[in-house]
């Protein structure tokens, strides 16, 4: 911020050299390929090329969010393969070491102030224990976001202070169905949000026992693509196939100077 002081006219004012930092948003790619035969095509019953295209759009954005939350370059004790060793090959789980750090790293690893260990039921009170932790940052309903894995939001659903109409309104869930919103900070449900082990890290990617409530402002970080979802065919007449290859190149990071003392982050676990 730029220092304020009391003027005199004809004299200079003390000016403020605010510290400045650089950031780059560094693209990866992510590449996912299908072979087909042509027997395949020719003796299915519905068009397999344009099915399977669709499938892999669908699966793009659940990748992306999966990069977004997840992300960790770590092979050995990531916040994904806590207590395993992972390797870029690995079905299902490569993806995480694409090369930059998702949202949930910053409270479980950078900046672990950011990240409580509730260990309790679900309740309104765990939304206003990440905002106190978010601080200013978690002041303007319209910058943040409330994440949660399904089983917590089912839950959370299920609290007494939004479940009624008398407490909550028109907006209760036992009218709506829903918990869209809390505060006015849209509550969303990615399906790549996993429920943890007691640490608050998911053991080898495979689902713990521990819910887990992310909240985050948006403005303080950045999102893009050096080359957006590009589906492409190639045949190989030798093996007699065609092959679908899809690929982007997403970059990631968030905007922070100091990433240990960020405070726009945090997680309840």
């Amino acid at each position: 911020d730029v220092n304020w002081y009391p003027g005199t006219q004809n004299v200079a004012t003390k000016s403020t050299a605010p510290a400045t930092a650089k950031k780059t948003l560094t693209a990866y790619e992510l590449v996912g390929m299908v072979p087909l035969s042509y027997d395949l095509e020719e003796d299915a019953v519905v068009a397999i090329i344009p099915e399977l295209r669709r499938t892999i759009v669908r699966n793009a954005a659940e990748i992306i969010d999966d990069l977004l939350l997840n992300a960790d370059s770590t092979t050995l004790n990531g916040i994904n393969s806590d207590g395993a060793t992972i390797a870029a090959d690995d079905a299902g789980k490569g993806q995480w070491l694409l090369g930059f750090a998702g949202l949930r790293h910053l409270p479980l690893v950078d900046a672990t102030g950011q990240a409580n260990n509730k260990n309790a039921a679900a309740d309104d009170a765990m939304f206003a224990a990440n905002l106190k932790l978010l601080g200013k940052y978690g002041i303007r309903p319209s910058e943040v976001i409330h994440a949660m894995d399904i089983r917590t939001y089912i839950q959370a659903m299920m609290v007494s202070n939004f479940r009624t109409l008398d407490k909550f309104g028109p907006q209760a869930t036992i009218l709506t169905g829903q918990l869209g919103a809390v505060g006015n900070i849209p509550v969303v449900v990615p399906e790549k949000l996993l429920l943890t082990a007691t640490d608050g890290k998911v053991t080898d990617g495979t689902a713990g026992t521990v819910g887990q409530l992310l909240s985050f402002n948006r403005s303080q970080w950045l999102v893009g693509f050096r080359r957006e979802l590009t589906i492409e065919n190639d045949r190989d007449a030798q093996k007699r196939q065609n092959v679908i290859i899809a690929s982007f190149r997403i970059a990631f990071v968030q905007r922070e100077g100091t990433i240990a003392s960020a405070t726009h982050t945090a997680l309840q676990y």
